[in-house]
């Protein structure tokens, strides 16, 4: 390994005080990272983000008075620099009831001991950061996953993986209270495909994504994503033709999705169709109305290996890259978006880099999320609130058996200028992996 590619790696894995180079820079955490501990009575663990370097917070692991919590949900969530910076108030937690558990429980084919009422949870974020007491709201549904709107929009939604529908709520901005929107609420909602495992909006606020997998329940192998317009009072409408396939066939069985920040492409994670073929990312392209069809029709979707179960999703904040969590074979997987850079060759939506780039976990992966809150680079060796290294954003990847996480530095563009052996794109741990205090942690949540 040559000198410059030393000195590159050195610099990405610093996350603390120095820069470098001479001089010292001040660096302030720059969010606070929330982690939900599923297993059953469940905690919620907090921690300082410093250039994806995790510390944990006083008080760690916060009890969540029996409520096990899954997918989470911060309001107002942080949106990407140059937005301005808001306080996130509240974290809210999808709490399923079944002794089938969350999303991924299912997915990976356990079962819990232990009664839980079930609904959502809200937890009120301190001053310090410190978690407040948990409230409950619509009590007995069998909630995960969640998603809130971005912006000025107070809405909530939530799957109920029992019924298979939707419900909408709006947000009390001073209480964090819910409150059901009228018959889109519980107990009726709004009827989604089996198996939602996943729901997303865009970072627009215009659109709700459900992932219908029909992989688990009497699967059929029909998955499909339906997609819902956000009308202004928080109801929705479901738009033209969904719910939709994805590719030219229908066996397609999306478990988790993603959605560029520019809210154009949509991207899935899906599930292989049968024993021994290939798990697949699709990319699919947004219409003004919302409605999906394949970004690139003779290419709709790239391989994963063979086993890989991807269980996450997530894309970089610049929107270059693609990452799958893969719960399968223990791994992150990384692609280049070929709908947004000029570093592809060839047709395909999605490209495998040079390297191959598969990050290795120490056991099942569970969340992958990437930060959308990263700190601007660091000007002057007295710079306060900004980031030492170079990079495309972080990110914090949960271990669901071993009770931790670990954020990874992801290299960007212009440091690799001039290194050779850089794959702009590929992940660099940050720090060292930090517990959570509890069992099977999943959801993440990031806040101001």
């Amino acid at each position: 390994m040559n000198k410059a590619v030393l000195l590159f790696l050195s610099c990405l894995l610093l996350v603390s005080v120095s820069g470098c180079g001479s001089g010292s820079t001040v660096i302030a955490p720059n969010g606070f990272l929330y982690s939900a501990n599923t297993f059953r009575p469940g905690s919620m663990a907090a921690f300082t983000v410093t250039t994806g370097a995790l510390v944990q917070i006083a008080g760690t692991p916060f009890v969540t008075t029996g409520n096990a919590p899954y997918t989470l949900a911060a309001w107002p969530p942080p949106l990407p620099p140059p937005a301005p910076a808001v306080t996130t108030k509240f974290l809210y937690a999808g709490i399923p009831a079944t002794s089938k558990g969350g999303v991924i429980t299912r997915l990976l084919g356990r079962t819990l001991s232990g009664s839980v009422t079930g609904g959502i949870m809200m937890m009120p974020i301190n001053s310090d950061h410190t978690l407040g007491t948990p409230q409950m709201f619509a009590s007995g549904g069998d909630y995960d996953p969640i998603a809130v709107t971005p912006g000025s929009g107070n809405f909530l939604y939530a799957i109920d993986l029992t019924t298979n529908h939707l419900a909408a709520f709006s947000i009390n901005s001073s209480s964090g209270a819910l409150t059901a929107i009228g018959p889109q609420g519980p107990p009726v909602g709004l009827a989604v495909g089996p198996d939602p495992f996943n729901v997303v909006v865009d970072p627009q606020g215009k659109f709700v994504f459900v992932a219908n997998c029909d992989c688990v329940t009497n699967p059929q192998n029909q998955g499909s994503v339906s997609v819902f317009s956000i009308n202004g009072d928080g109801t929705l409408t479901a738009v033209p033709s969904s719910p939709f396939h994805l590719g030219a066939a229908v066996t397609a069985r999306p478990v988790a999705l993603a959605v560029s920040p520019d809210s154009k492409f949509l991207f899935a994670a899906s599930l292989a169709a049968a024993p021994g073929a290939a798990d697949e990312v699709y990319a699919e392209s947004i219409a003004a109305n919302g409605a999906l069809s394949d970004a690139v029709p003779a290419v709709p979707s790239v391989d994963l290996p063979i086993q890989s179960s991807p269980v996450s999703i997530a894309v970089s904040t610049d929107g270059n890259y693609v990452y799958t969590g893969n719960a399968g074979n223990h791994t992150v997987s990384f692609f280049l978006n070929c709908t947004e850079t000029t570093m592809c060759t060839g047709s395909a939506p999605l490209a495998i880099p040079a390297n191959n780039s598969t990050t290795p976990a120490s056991g099942t992966v569970g969340f992958i999320f990437a930060d959308p809150t990263n700190p601007p680079p660091c000007t002057s060796s007295t710079s306060t609130n900004c980031s030492p290294i170079s990079v495309s954003g972080f990110l914090y990847v949960t271990d669901y058996d071993h009770g931790s996480i670990q954020g990874y530095s992801i290299t960007s563009t212009s440091s690799c200028t001039g290194v050779s052996n850089c794959i702009p794109g590929t992940l660099t741990q940050s720090g060292s992996a930090v517990n959570t205090g509890g069992t099977n942690p999943f959801g993440l949540a990031i806040a101001h």
